[in-house]
């Protein structure tokens, strides 16, 4: 398998990233052709790897959990269903349920705007501006009902493992083994969203794949990914915006034409599908989904991560691990990781494009709902980016640098929380 596309040398203005391996085969006794080194140094060796770890985690929590029942993986709460109007064999939990039933109305019929089909009730409008998820969904399974808990998990797994084949890519471009690149997909977030069917890793996906084609001069392609991730995951268009800033800058340093050009289909793409969805949402239900997001998920601006800081403080337990503490471990390795990446911005080989977003993701995360950051139960999967912009940029350190060692120690960093993590999903909801 290959994406020759993304594995050739390419040179962006005033950085240059070459493909190549950590060090060239054959430069010692244990990296000749034939080594175990060398066979492993492929993207689709990593991307195997989250791919298989992705499905021995679904297969051990359907077991254990889920009790066989794959419908339990969506989490369908009290609150939302009428039990009797639920598609057979999803059961309903006495709770409010998660993001994950939502999500699951769509897939059903992804055009169906209205406030209760199929025994739920969507509690918001900006629900439905998040249909990249749903329809692969109900594409993938050709509409039929039955399927559709099997292929939203089936998604979810398959996403993890593109992301492990595109960290592979990462890692090569950044002269990295490419097995460094599981780093990307080894996230505790995603954990989360493996467990209860909601759209962090096809967004990452599509957000990782976009980037990847940037830097392969491939505007067309990075629009339609970046497009659909928008479209999946309304927090791609940070992302979408450092692209669209790099352009202006450009213009601003006389580097490129104030005509539109092909290079702007990497922003404009994804802007316009992201706008007339918008209209089309807003045309079905009355409302733009991105003014009712904004009204329930965002928070005082840099107020609400010390407010949620100063509480869960409060509540930290010296004498025993429990969700707080997984808490601020959790954040912990967030912010590790983002300083790390910060430290790494001039020695980086990582695109100006990709720096800038990762700033623009701090900032976006300091204004999320007060709700995201008091949540003790879904793993920060919502700060995903910060994580995935933070791993890419200190993949690209040089290997001559003397920050390369942070990425592996932060690895390191990783374990805990991922044993901790997987031991609650396979016992908890």
């Amino acid at each position: 398998m290959a994406w020759p596309a993304f594995l050739k040398e390419w040179t962006m203005p005033g950085q240059e990233l070459v493909v190549a391996h950590a060090a060239a085969p054959g430069d010692d006794g244990r990296r000749g052709p034939g080594s175990l080194v060398t066979r492993t140094d492929r993207p689709i060796v990593p991307g195997l790897i989250a791919l298989l770890a992705a499905l021995a985690f679904v297969l051990a929590r359907w077991q254990t959990w889920a009790k066989g029942n794959i419908g339990r993986f969506i989490l369908v709460g009290r609150h939302f269903a009428t039990p009797s109007q639920l598609p057979h064999g999803v059961p309903v939990a006495p709770t409010y349920g998660y993001d994950g039933q939502f999500f699951y109305r769509l897939a059903l019929n992804p055009i169906n705007f209205s406030h209760i089909a199929y025994g739920i009730r969507v509690d918001q409008p900006y629900r439905f501006m998040r249909i990249g998820y749903p329809w692969l969904t109900w594409l993938v399974s050709l509409g039929q009902h039955v399927l559709v808990p099997f292929v939203l998990v089936a998604i979810n797994v398959a996403a993890i493992g593109v992301m492990g084949y595109l960290g592979g890519v990462f890692a090569r471009q950044g002269g990295r083994h490419a097995l460094a690149g599981l780093v990307l997909p080894a996230y505790f977030g995603l954990l989360t969203s493996l467990s209860r069917d909601t759209a962090e890793p096809l967004a990452a996906a599509c957000l990782l794949g976009g980037l990847l084609a940037i830097r392969a001069r491939r505007p067309l392609l990075a629009g339609l990914l970046l497009a659909y991730g928008a479209l999946t995951r309304e927090s791609v268009m940070v992302a979408v915006a450092a692209v669209a800033a790099v352009q202006v800058i450009e213009v601003v340093r006389g580097r490129r034409s104030v005509r539109p050009g092909r290079d702007d289909l990497a922003w404009a793409l994804p802007a316009a599908a992201f706008v007339a969805w918008q209209v089309v949402v807003k045309v079905a239900v009355g409302r733009f989904p991105l003014l009712v997001d904004e009204g329930q998920n965002t928070g005082s601006p840099f107020i609400t991560p010390l407010k949620a800081l100063e509480h869960n403080l409060g509540h930290l337990n010296l004498h025993q691990f429990e969700q707080y503490d997984l808490w601020f471990l959790e954040l912990g390795i967030l912010v590790l990781f983002s300083l790390a990446a910060l430290l790494s911005w001039r020695t980086t080989n990582a695109p100006l494009q990709e720096r800038l977003a990762l700033v623009f993701y701090m900032i976006e995360i300091c204004v999320v709902s007060p709700s995201t950051w008091y949540s003790l139960d879904a793993d920060l999967r919502s700060f995903i980016e910060v994580y995935l912009l933070a791993a890419i940029i200190l993949l690209g350190t040089p290997r001559h640098n003397l920050r390369v060692w942070l990425l592996p120690a932060l690895d390191l960093v990783m374990v805990p929380a991922l044993i901790v993590v997987t031991q609650r999903r396979l016992v908890g909801s």
